[in-house]
């Protein structure tokens, strides 16, 4: 195995995640989720493991259901644009491009306490939904928080992918992107990739 120039090997980690992390808020953006504390924390860090260098992706605690979904419960809602029986199932395109079930669930106590209600009430106040289409009147926007709250909690929420896409690129692309110097290496040391890929 060739040995790897460490410095040109970092610098070109550093580059390919923040392309990934740059794409990736980019997504957030296009889905209208982007400008708030998800899209700030997300991050790329290049960092030793042992004699290797690996590419550590970080984001906020819930960014992980935004990217892959939460399962709902399952049942029936009665009334409004939801109306119907739901199962519940969710799911989100990973990083090797095939459709997987979300790996949460909504009721199973793994999720921060609040969170749900935290991140509804946040996305209450920024879209300034607290009024009637119809009638042009005032909601409390408690009312509207339950309201929402009680769907998500049934239907569940698709995963957006914002994060597994661009990682997916990133990966089929990652040898053709690195400069002649240390492609030799990289080739060479390809069996540390799944390392890299994780987030």
């Amino acid at each position: 195995m060739a040995e790897i120039d460490l410095t040109n090997y970092k610098n070109f980690l550093t580059i390919w995640g923040n392309e990934i992390i740059n794409q990736a808020k980019e997504n957030l953006r296009l889905k209208d989720k982007g400008g708030g504390n998800l899209e700030k924390s997300l991050k790329a860090e290049v960092i030793p493991e042992g004699d290797d260098l690996v590419v550590q992706f970080t984001m906020a605690d819930y960014g992980t259901f935004v990217d892959k979904g939460v399962k709902g419960v399952g049942g029936k809602i009665k009334t409004g644009d939801h109306a119907g029986s739901w199962g519940g199932r969710r799911w989100f395109m990973n990083y090797k491009g095939e459709r997987k079930d979300s790996p949460y669930q909504f009721g199973t106590g793994s999720g921060q306490k609040g969170g749900l209600e935290t991140g509804i009430a946040s996305f209450v106040r920024k879209k300034n939904i607290n009024k009637d289409s119809v009638t042009g009147k005032f909601i409390p926007a408690k009312s509207i928080k339950i309201a929402i709250m009680k769907v998500l909690w049934i239907k569940g929420i698709h995963g957006i992918s914002f994060f597994q896409t661009p990682l997916m690129l990133g990966l089929k692309n990652f040898v053709v992107q690195a400069p002649p110097e240390i492609k030799e290496d990289i080739i060479n040391t390809l069996v540390s990739i799944p390392n890299v890929s994780r987030a």
